[in-house]
């Protein structure tokens, strides 16, 4: 857990758990460029995913963003929260960045079949909720962490530009699933973009146009990264991402002839 302010936003990572997966399964066009960036992967050749949220509070609000993997995971979210002094009944808004399951997992309690949040509401990208709900069959965590929302009366779907708070705003970013959304927080002279999984290791920091196996479309992710690389070296905007090294709080910089991701110490 890490705590930092941007202006008067206050930002919280929050750690669910951590995973490894073969480079070479997600990168599996990479080849053998893969060893240049043996710095960046374990013994095993895999990269160490951190499933990170973040607690946003400001603006009169507790806004949440994402919800991890979920007690099936053994996730420690709940945990985290109240370490960092939120109960779940003081969450106003989850937020999602994307619906992919490792952003959904706590959203329902498991054991009453409510919503995790009680007073929450949750902000659930269009683009992906028209794409997920028209699957077939809908993915088990789509059906089980959100569609169920609607039931409930907590859901409201937002687009690009949605005004959270005067602080809080979304901004489209496509690719790695079709309505990926990145939030932007804005708050005097700073700004921090909690970026989801637009950028998802450090290997796609160095090299924006590698491409994981789960991102939706290539030249979709390939173009918001540029544009969101762009923007960042425009500005001194922290950065928040769910996948990053922990405490998923940093900046991009370029250190050793390479574009890297520097955690805040």
């Amino acid at each position: 857990m890490r705590h930092v302010n941007v202006g008067d936003i206050e930002v919280v990572s929050l750690l669910d758990g951590t995973e490894a997966y073969s480079a070479a399964a997600v990168y599996v066009d990479a080849g053998d460029a893969l060893a240049q960036y043996a710095d960046l992967l374990d013994t095993q050749g895999r990269v160490t995913l951190p499933f990170s949220s973040f607690l946003l509070r400001g603006d009169g609000l507790t806004v949440l963003v994402d919800t991890g993997n979920g007690p099936e995971a053994q996730g420690r979210l709940l945990d985290e929260l109240r370490q960092a002094g939120t109960g779940v009944g003081d969450i106003d808004v989850v937020v999602f960045t994307h619906l992919h399951g490792d952003h959904t997992g706590w959203n329902i309690d498991r054991a009453s079949g409510a919503a995790q949040f009680p007073n929450a509401r949750y902000l659930v990208p269009r683009g992906d909720w028209d794409h997920y709900r028209a699957a077939d069959p809908p993915s088990r965590s789509f059906t089980r962490d959100v569609a169920v929302l609607e039931g409930l009366g907590v859901l409201e779907l937002i687009d690009d530009g949605h005004v959270i708070s005067p602080s809080l705003a979304t901004l489209l970013t496509p690719g790695h699933t079709p309505g990926h959304m990145t939030i932007v927080v804005s708050s005097g002279d700073s700004e921090a973009l909690v970026l989801g999984d637009a950028f998802l290791t450090g290997l796609d920091v160095a090299e924006p146009d590698w491409v994981t196996t789960w991102d939706w479309s290539a030249p979709e992710v390939r173009r918001t990264r540029r544009l969101l690389l762009d923007r960042l070296e425009a500005t001194d905007a922290l950065i928040a991402a769910s996948h990053l090294p922990a405490p998923g709080l940093g900046r991009f910089a370029v250190a050793g002839g390479r574009r890297v991701f520097q955690p805040l110490p």
